[in-house]
């Protein structure tokens, strides 16, 4: 297993402006499609950690446009935890064409790991088994 995890997406025309380019906003969205990937292929799917109580909200988040996505292009999210603290985790991101390779945004997003109550929680009390997993998938990749 390894904190890091790609997966496709074809852009919509929904997801476009009048020139036919993706919105600024749809780069956040694919973001979070690829970081529920990332966390369904290392076995820690959000809705089985948050069916024990255990919510992860995004408390910040960047994008650094650099070339347009198109409707119909196919781009690729690479998405890498790249920071666990047992409070807080960190992901990056690469959004690229999928045939040209072409970076077409790249960001992070900070989370921190919070109660159903809203009281923020260490994973490592919490849930010391996803703590344990979260830190050997890190330290391997």
């Amino acid at each position: 297993m390894s904190a890091v995890t790609e997966c496709e997406h074809l852009v919509q025309y929904y997801e476009t402006d009048q020139m036919g380019v993706a919105h600024h906003s749809n780069y956040i969205r694919w973001y979070e499609e690829a970081r529920t990937r990332l966390f369904e292929d290392i076995g820690l799917g959000y809705a089985g950690v948050e069916k024990e109580g255990v919510m992860s909200p995004v408390v910040a988040v960047t994008a650094r446009y650099k070339s347009p996505a198109h409707y119909c292009d196919t781009v690729v999210i690479r998405a890498e935890i790249t920071k666990y603290t047992g409070v807080r985790f960190d992901v990056t991101y690469k959004v690229y064409d999928k045939a040209t390779q072409e970076v077409r945004c790249t960001g992070t997003s900070e989370h921190c790991f919070i109660s159903r109550d809203g009281r923020i929680l260490s994973l490592k009390r919490a849930m010391p088994e996803v703590h344990e997993r979260l830190e050997r998938i890190i330290s391997n990749s």
